[in-house]
């Protein structure tokens, strides 16, 4: 009697289809970095291959072994630092250029293995992570054509407000973009800026490339619902003991709770050692069928505490949804919005305690 987290792999099929239809001719990189945040590195990447996906994001050494080891067929673009070794040196992996120095490094690495690797040199345009600096930008491509070992691809950046349709500091960075691009031009090489937010914001700028996360996972970056946007996670947990509370019964570490009145409560198999925010304290609900039963109590490790006391339906609650569900406020952008939050954190939270059941 363990949490799950049931992924529908039909409902990831639907959502890139829904989002393909957004961009016109330009190619979804679903970015699977963090287990696929959350719903399984292998699997979401098994399904992509098999569903026109040529190629998919990740953000670690690790991460770029592990589909590499999984041997799925899909190109790697490597969204982080380079960090080059005979593992990873391989013609499925596109690896991304910072800075001056990575060239240095790039050419150091190749000549001892006489290798050539796959590039994309990074711009940063204002978002202040990774990418060089517009101003060392022209000098880093001209050392990367003229090198070697190197053999580029493309460009990229990223915009930093890209949910922000209103935000001015988007233009600004899509100018950037342009001015890099305008460099360049002559050259057989790809371009991409969106993220998913970018999709739905700015759909005229998607380039060659869009690499997409939380939409294709059924969750809208804008924080608002999308009816062709599908749920692929539904995490749910079991009920493991009904009880009765008298009025003035307390619930839970710190006894934060002080039942006012008599209740019926059910206690759930699932806390913040599985995923469920300790936020969710006293302020979170649990979904079932159509009932809404919030949290009362601080969340534990392996438990939580739910009134159950307006339900009176006949069939037993044997167990409920935490979110992803088919309860409208179960979505993670309701969720998310109430607490202020993003739902990447509540998505990649999910601990490998929770069995993940793939449908």
């Amino acid at each position: 009697m363990n949490p799950v987290a049931k992924i529908n792999l039909n409902h990831l099929v639907s959502n890139i289809n829904y989002l393909k239809s957004k961009i016109d001719s330009s190619e979804i990189y679903p970015v699977i970095k963090s287990n696929a945040y959350g719903h399984g590195a292998i699997e979401v990447a098994k399904i992509l291959s098999k569903n026109s996906i040529k190629t998919v994001c990740v953000a670690t050494k690790k991460e770029i072994l592990e589909i590499l080891n999984a041997e799925t067929g899909l190109d790697i673009f490597h969204l982080g630092k380079i960090l080059l070794s005979k593992e990873n040196m391989n013609k499925k992996v596109v690896f991304t250029i910072n800075s001056l120095s990575d060239i240095a490094y790039i050419n150091s690495k190749c000549k001892k293995q006489n290798c050539k690797i796959r590039c994309h040199i990074k711009v940063d345009t204002g978002m202040g992570r990774l990418g060089c600096s517009m101003h060392d930008f022209i000098k880093i491509f001209k050392l990367a054509i003229k090198s070697e070992y190197i053999i580029l691809e493309g460009i990229y950046s990223h915009l930093s407000c890209a949910d922000d349709k209103k935000s001015d500091y988007n233009k600004k960075q899509i100018d950037n973009f342009k001015y890099t691009i305008n460099q360049v031009k002559g050259f057989d090489l790809k371009f991409h800026l969106l993220n998913s937010a970018g999709i739905f914001n700015y759909n005229s700028y998607s380039y060659d490339y869009v690499r997409s996360g939380l939409a294709i996972y059924g969750i809208s970056p804008l924080l608002k619902s999308d009816k062709n946007l599908k749920p692929v996670m539904e995490f749910s947990a079991p009920v493991i003991l009904l009880k009765d509370i008298n009025k003035g019964d307390k619930i839970g570490y710190g006894c934060t709770f002080n039942a006012k009145k008599n209740m019926k409560v059910a206690i759930i198999q699932c806390g913040y050692a599985d995923g469920i925010p300790i936020d969710f304290s006293n302020s979170g609900y649990v979904f079932y069928n159509k009932f809404k039963f919030p949290i009362i109590g601080r969340v534990s490790m392996d438990l939580v505490c739910i009134d159950i006391t307006s339900y009176n339906e006949k069939n037993k609650i044997d167990r409920v949804v935490i979110w992803g569900g088919e309860n409208k406020y179960s979505r993670l952008e309701y969720i998310a919005k109430f607490f202020n939050a993003i739902p990447y954190i509540y998505l990649t939270g999910i601990t490998n305690r929770v069995d993940r059941e793939y449908v």
